[in-house]
């Protein structure tokens, strides 16, 4: 059956998925088998790939190059984990053993079912496959693939997502959400989990600075998007990312690399459109600080998020923004934004969004200076190709009139790389 799912063919894959799958396992009542063979094949499909880099000890061994075959693999068995879902969730249920406690609103896996679960009196498997098992298995997988496989991370979020829906917000809260601070390496209360299972969960905790980065590039976007990002957590999700994004920029012992991996996991939350609204909130934050650094930081997410949103978005959220960044005083903000707005201008060709780019380029070019000249070229150069007539001749234009001032010329063609 792995076989026939991992097949090229997506019709072959999608029939066995959607028709073979539930027939094998009604036929054959062999659901714990399947789930168990199903996680050896997730994890090894990543596995027997080669590392990113050769280099022992570094955050790119740890990662691994998928081929175009085990990426397919991945997709196909992390679809295939999605089908199971109802079955592992009815399977739970039906082996409860205790006597139903539910909440006023139907839920099963309600708290003080949880609270009789915790005592762990009585052993409960078809339950604990999902965060013994399961989530475990998951969190590892993630720490094996690296940041360009957003398609294979926005399908495991999906399940996230999914499990939390199915099994509820009290065992999101008191489950789900612990293992996955533990696994960046937070502190997590792990009260309602039976204490017999808590050295397993408490060995996800990264325990080296380099599997501390891993985490946070590897883990932090699940956690963000797939569990923070379930609908009852809006209000965690925005305190989570405020603690990352303005009290952790205030912090002098954070490192670049640290903030870049904070920085790339916020960009996959963005393509989930449905947070945009709290990310902006909390960007405006940043923007407006007296603090420097966090005004730098703001600028570099701005710069990041741009592929992920509208035209509409742009216009009324990043470019306003922006113009803000850029009247800074300091020059590293201002600076920053104009990197940032080069971005903007490669990905829209809104004439209203257009028109707001040339106003404040031509504003950072009244400054006169060296610098902000380079700035403002380095920038706008990049998005020759992409952009709008109207654009490329202002770019273009500009550019010839600079390079034609004997002083800049040198200065400016030995500083940009293309």
């Amino acid at each position: 059956m792995f076989q026939l799912a991992c097949d090229p063919s997506g019709v072959v894959a999608e029939t066995t998925i959607k028709e073979l799958l539930p027939a094998v396992i009604s036929w054959g009542k062999k659901l714990d088998h399947i789930l168990r063979v199903l996680l050896s094949h997730i994890l090894s499909s990543a596995q027997r790939c080669p590392p990113l880099s050769g280099v022992e000890g570094s955050v790119e061994s740890h990662l691994h190059v998928l081929g175009e075959r085990e990426r397919w693999n991945l997709d196909v068995l992390l679809r295939m984990l999605a089908e199971l879902l109802p079955y592992v969730h009815q399977k739970a249920i039906e082996t409860c053993p205790y006597s139903s406690v539910s909440e006023s609103d139907g839920t099963i896996f309600s708290r003080p079912l949880l609270e009789l679960y915790a005592g762990g009196h009585v052993e409960w498997p078809a339950f604990e496959w999902m965060h013994v098992d399961c989530l475990p298995d998951l969190i590892q997988l993630a720490c094996l693939l690296p940041q360009k496989e957003d398609n294979l991370r926005n399908r495991t979020t999906k399940f996230l997502l999914a499990v939390s829906q199915s099994f509820g917000d009290s065992y999101l809260t008191h489950i789900m959400l612990p293992i996955f601070l533990i696994a960046v390496g937070d502190n997590a209360d792990l009260t309602l989990i039976p204490s017999n299972i808590h050295s397993r969960i408490k060995g996800l905790r990264p325990r080296t600075a380099v599997a501390e980065r891993v985490a946070t590039l590897c883990v932090l976007p699940l956690l963000l998007a797939g569990v923070l990002g379930a609908p009852s957590k809006c209000e965690l999700l925005a305190e989570y990312l405020r603690k990352l994004l303005v009290d952790g920029t205030m912090k002098e012992d954070q490192n670049l690399n640290c903030r870049n991996e904070i920085v790339d996991a916020v960009r996959f939350l963005c393509t989930f459109e449905e947070h945009h609204s709290m990310i902006f909130n909390i960007f405006w934050e940043m923007v407006v600080s007296s603090n420097i650094e966090m005004k730098i930081s703001a600028a570099h997410l701005l710069k990041v998020i741009v592929p992920y949103i509208e035209a509409k978005l742009a216009s009324t959220h990043v470019l306003p923004a922006l113009v803000t960044l850029g009247s800074d005083q300091n020059l590293n903000v201002k600076y920053a934004s104009i990197d940032a707005f080069g971005t903007v201008a490669q990905h829209f060709k809104n004439d209203m969004i257009v028109d707001k780019i040339r106003v404040q380029m031509d504003a950072f070019l009244e400054d006169g200076s060296h610098e902000a000249t380079i700035a403002v070229i380095r920038a706008l150069v990049v998005a020759v190709p992409h952009t709008t007539d109207r654009l490329r001749d202002y770019i273009l234009d500009f550019v010839a009139k600079t390079i034609s001032k004997t002083s800049l010329v040198f200065g400016i063609l030995s500083s940009l790389t293309f």
